[in-house]
């Protein structure tokens, strides 16, 4: 009788400050995916240390959450890029709390053979990065749309349910 395969657990990373309001989007999203898949993922509250991450995403299935500033788009709005294949536009790579920025850090990870196998960017457009750990209500309403479309993108790509 052959054995099910088990499907490789995705590496769930947030990027930003829980402090600085709209930034903290991606641990609050975190904090929400870690208490419904528990053992079915790995997850990363990287912050700001996008070097360190550089490190820890190598040969993985990664799906990075963030928040990011865009004119084009209302705050609250999700933007979602494949970080291998997509060219990726400038508000993903810069949020004002980064100091080494998402591109860099592809491309030093290109430079150091160090890059992920897939790269799923879950970005929500911020509004408010002051000091304070509450979202707005429309950051907060775009987590939530991320929150249920990431938890189908992982139950799809794994066959889990």
């Amino acid at each position: 009788m052959k054995q099910k395969e088990t499907p490789e657990r995705w590496l769930l990373v947030s990027l930003g400050n829980r402090f600085r309001g709209d930034d903290g989007v991606g641990p609050y999203l975190l904090d929400r995916l870690r208490s419904q898949l528990k053992e079915n993922a790995d997850f990363l509250e990287s912050g700001n240390d996008m070097v360190t991450l550089v490190g820890r995403w190598k040969d993985r299935q990664v799906c990075l959450l963030d928040a990011v500033f865009s004119d084009e788009q209302p705050s609250g709005d999700l933007i979602r890029v494949n970080g291998l294949a997509d060219v990726i536009a400038p508000s993903v790579c810069t949020t004002s709390s980064h100091g080494f920025n998402l591109r860099e850090a592809i491309d030093l990870g290109k430079a150091l053979d160090s890059l992920p196998r897939r790269l799923e960017i879950f970005a929500i457009c911020a509004q408010n990065i002051t000091c304070g750990d509450h979202l707005t209500a429309e950051v907060k309403s775009g987590a939530e749309r991320a929150e249920q479309e990431l938890l189908a993108f992982l139950q799809a790509d794994t066959g889990e349910s």
